[in-house]
């Protein structure tokens, strides 16, 4: 999937899923069970997502018209740059 933004075009980066072994899945489990119950009290560092269309969004960072805060601008800018890479 190529799209274009203010000149530059980008393709989406393809990801393999990776399968891990049972044992490994377990333990996992485990360690995601005993971070949920770490997460209830360090809930400050947690900050909300900005709901919107990542590619549009980046668009409107690119052309400085974006009504996101500086720290939602910079997450859609990472989340983008993880998602696609540039074309030359």
């Amino acid at each position: 999937m190529e799209i274009e933004i203010n000149g530059k075009k980008y393709q989406k980066i393809e990801r393999e899923e990776k399968k891990h072994s049972k044992p490994f899945s377990e333990i996992y489990m485990t360690a995601m069970m005993f971070s949920g119950m770490y997460d209830g009290l360090n809930r400050t560092n947690n900050r909300e997502t900005p709901k919107v269309d990542i590619v549009q969004e980046f668009e409107l960072i690119q052309q400085k018209k974006s009504k996101l805060s500086k720290s939602q601008r910079d997450w859609v800018e990472n989340q983008f740059l993880n998602n696609f890479r540039e074309i030359q």
